[in-house]
């Protein structure tokens, strides 16, 4: 059973609780209320289950392949050795050498995705999207470790209590452990996250009050992904032939892996648009690329929101909307926190950065 005993005493002062949920399956999901903590297992076990071969001790590690600043990605190796990570393994995606050698550890894989990289995979894929897949899956057939959690380098496990004992506490014949995501309040402290609706148990129409501008054409309340991410479990050797990541999903001779769990309780930190410039200088590429793109058959949302932004007020209508729904300003502080929105978790990236690579300044 979790428990916050060994979490620390900023716990006490984080809403972890949340609202009933409706299981996928005819068992009452079990329930831990104890030291103000709320466990909700979603047990999915549907038609399509991973084979795990036996379990062995929690062991867990972090794959990403990244493109950023040095200070970013020594942050998040940092981050999450300090959670007990056994390992981080980072793929370059634009690799450089001297980023590559400042960020050397023992207990940190670095790989370069350069033209050898992708001649020995034969092709190196078009879609961002699909190199980190490759990567990801690739990681998982070779790790040591139990589980392997495929995250970007924007977001961080945010765990209430040491990842051991949660992993420990994972039905055995469980292959995927889901995350969802809170998404950063900007500007701010780093510490304020934001739920969404669904998650408390509001409706999409609650949202209007929330945002009153945006809050109808924005899935959620958020600018970023709301599907999550996950840890894929390794479970020894022998592999199961034909498992791959996908970016939200992992999949099994190309069906979904359903015998799955969410622990609302540990989500995922998504830290999206920390300030104003990040997300302008990031807009372009979203927008042409990534997830802001347009998409066939979908209603009325962000893409068509940036188009129209762009058409009627230019950056400022831009400014507008990272305002009124990314910035950390006292009156959205306050409309999440009355709705149970708000999650206040200490993500001290800087405290980790120094422990594990001191001679990276911030």
């Amino acid at each position: 059973m979790l428990g916050l005993a060994s979490a620390g005493t900023w716990a006490q002062s984080t809403r972890m609780s949340r609202p009933d949920v409706t299981p996928q399956h005819t068992q009452t999901p079990p329930v831990d209320e104890s030291d103000n903590f709320r466990q909700i297992r979603n047990l999915e076990w549907e038609s399509h289950p991973l084979p795990l071969p036996p379990t062995g001790p929690p062991t867990w590690g972090v794959v990403a392949t990244v493109r950023g600043s040095t200070t970013q990605i020594a942050r998040f190796i940092a981050w999450h050795l300090d959670l007990g990570a056994q390992s981080v393994s980072i793929y370059f995606d634009e690799p450089d050498a001297q980023q590559i050698k400042s960020l050397a550890h023992p207990r940190v894989k670095l790989v370069a995705c350069d033209d050898a990289h992708w001649i020995r995979r034969r092709t190196r894929p078009e879609q961002h999207q699909l190199r980190q897949v490759r990567n990801a899956t690739e990681e998982w057939r070779n790790t040591r470790h139990e589980w392997l959690a495929h995250i970007d380098v924007d977001e961080y496990l945010l765990p209430p209590c040491p990842m051991d004992e949660i992993l420990r506490d994972i039905p055995e014949d469980c292959a995927l452990l889901h995350l969802d995501p809170v998404e950063q309040l900007a500007d701010g402290d780093g510490t304020a996250f934001k739920r969404t609706a669904a998650d408390v148990g509001l409706k999409k129409s609650d949202l209007a009050e929330v945002y009153p501008t945006f809050g109808p054409y924005l899935r959620g309340g958020f600018l970023s992904h709301l599907e999550g991410k996950n840890l894929l479990r390794a479970g020894g050797r022998p592999r199961a032939d034909k498992v791959r990541f996908g970016i939200h999903m992992a999949f099994w001779q190309g069906a979904r892996i359903s015998n799955r769990i969410t622990l609302p309780d540990l989500p995922l930190g998504h830290a999206h648009a920390p300030d104003w410039h990040s997300f302008r200088d990031h807009l372009s590429f979203r927008r042409e690329k990534g997830s802001y793109r347009n998409k066939e058959g979908e209603r009325f949302r962000l893409a068509e929101l940036l188009d129209l932004l762009e058409e009627t007020e230019g950056e400022a209508g831009f400014r507008m909307l990272f305002d009124e729904v990314a910035r950390a300003s006292p009156e959205l502080v306050a409309r999440l926190d009355e709705r149970d929105m708000l999650l206040r978790y200490p993500l001290d990236l800087d405290r980790a950065l120094a422990r594990w690579y001191p001679e990276i300044n911030t």
